[in-house]
């Protein structure tokens, strides 16, 4: 990842000014952040409060949408340089805020986040073949959530939860066939994910993860459909998803805070079968 800061740096001077002159603004509660290989188009300014945010694939890679609010006064130049000085460790000032996770090309997710009012950055933190991160090539947008006035989006009522701890996921209920509304609460001491996969016919969790490693052959065997990208401790996000017959898993490739180990091998994985 050391090697591609420089062009995390260029983008982020670059996203800074909008070249048109113009500035796009999102409608309240909704808006969509289209995912390239390896950048995003979408609004430079969004009003805050709860807002259903969609990622739309139009790369030929697996990408998602993290969402990272930055600490009053700090600015996309402060995290670039942050990210130079130490490349593994996002810094301390910077709140992963949710976002809807993976999908693969042509595809579509949606996350619903309460957002805050300040600058944000969308990223997105998925390697390429080669073990470097997409947003190390230059897969950021910056961002500013600004203060609404008016009407709020109605947060929907999830029937499925998915409890994140460390490290395990704890179901509300069993998921059964057909669309669920789900929510993801983060119980754990440092930010999770939930990445939902239906898996190929006789593949497990693991397999779908090794596809992820740094020189794996082969598209990886199965599919994801989205959930919520990294959330902190004590926060929440909500996705929706179509579950039809078949093997499913949820994963957490977040990194330990204090080991480096990924969540999924401390038993950060949960599979279950749809019928």
């Amino acid at each position: 990842m050391k090697a591609h800061i420089l062009a995390l740096l260029c983008v982020l001077a670059l996203a800074a000014t909008n070249p048109t002159g113009q500035t796009l603004a999102a409608q309240p509660g909704q808006f969509t952040m289209t995912a390239t290989d390896y950048g995003f188009m979408g609004p430079e300014q969004v009003p805050s409060g709860l807002t259903a945010i969609e990622v739309l694939n139009q790369g030929a890679e697996v990408h998602h949408a993290q969402l990272v609010r930055l600490a009053p006064g700090k600015t996309p130049a402060d995290f670039a340089a942050a990210m130079k000085a130490d490349p593994e460790h996002p810094p301390t000032w910077a709140t992963f805020v949710g976002g809807p996770n993976a999908v693969v090309p042509g595809d579509r997710a949606t996350a619903v986040m309460e957002l805050q009012p300040g600058q944000h950055l969308v990223l997105c933190l998925i390697p390429n073949k080669t073990g470097v991160a997409h947003v190390a090539l230059g897969m950021v947008k910056p961002f500013m959530v600004t203060e609404a006035v008016g009407t709020r989006m109605t947060e929907t009522k999830p029937d499925v939860v998915i409890t994140a701890r460390d490290f395990q996921f704890v179901l509300s209920k069993p998921i059964t066939a057909g669309s669920h509304t789900i929510q993801l609460v983060n119980e754990g001491t440092q930010a999770h994910e939930v990445v939902l996969v239906k898996l190929a016919p006789a593949a497990k969790a693991k397999d779908f993860i090794a596809a992820f490693e740094p020189g794996a052959a082969g598209p990886p065997p199965g599919r994801p459909l989205g959930g919520i990208v990294g959330i902190e401790r004590g926060a929440r996000g909500i996705f929706t998803a179509q579950f039809d017959p078949g093997q499913y898993a949820l994963i957490c490739f977040f990194t330990d805070s204090k080991t480096g180990a990924p969540h999924f091998a401390q038993g950060m994985t949960w599979e279950f079968d749809v019928r």
